[in-house]
């Protein structure tokens, strides 16, 4: 699974309905961040050189820069995610649930869940928040499932990451 992110996209998920709070303070940063980016050239997250990653700490200091570092790998796949679908194996559904399980904070139960509503990646992508969480809440309600419709922020978390899942660099 690829995992090398245009950072344009990364940078463009650091918002505060998106980003997880720990990662709040690059927000304040994201203009500059993306400009020490661009002028070094480092369109994808394989570009990010120790080199680049001087050039944001001379700009905007030590923690801005090694809280940078984590946030460009918030979003690396966990293989051993994989291990929660092995019953799916040789299956349409197996494809879908490993898509679904490289969001943030996705386990089995929510990929299912997002599956039996008709959520894969392209429909989060395309999709707005809100539809995306009716179509979750219509199924919670025609199927009488004992489960609740993921918040709005988790929602768009996946989006973007769907996105940027989508959107990833082939090599």
């Amino acid at each position: 699974m690829n995992d090398n992110y245009y950072l344009d996209d990364l940078i463009g998920a650091l918002e505060r309905d998106v980003v997880m709070e720990r990662y709040y303070p690059l927000i304040a940063y994201k203009d500059a961040l993306a400009a020490i980016l661009e002028k070094a050239g480092a369109t994808r997250k394989d570009l990010v050189t120790d080199a680049v990653t001087e050039e944001i700490r001379a700009a905007l200091g030590n923690p801005t820069a090694g809280l940078f570092a984590r946030y460009i790998h918030i979003y690396d796949f966990n293989p051993s995610k994989l291990k929660e679908i092995k019953g799916y194996l040789g299956t349409k559904e197996y494809d879908d649930l490993s898509n679904l399980l490289r969001l943030p904070g996705v386990r089995l139960l929510r990929a299912e869940l997002y599956l039996r509503s008709g959520v894969t990646l392209a429909v989060l992508a395309e999709k707005t928040t809100q539809e995306i969480r009716d179509m979750v809440r219509d199924c919670i309600q025609r199927e009488n499932l004992p489960l609740i419709v993921p918040q709005p922020k988790e929602v768009n978390c996946h989006r973007a990451v769907a996105k940027m899942i989508l959107h990833t660099v082939t090599l």
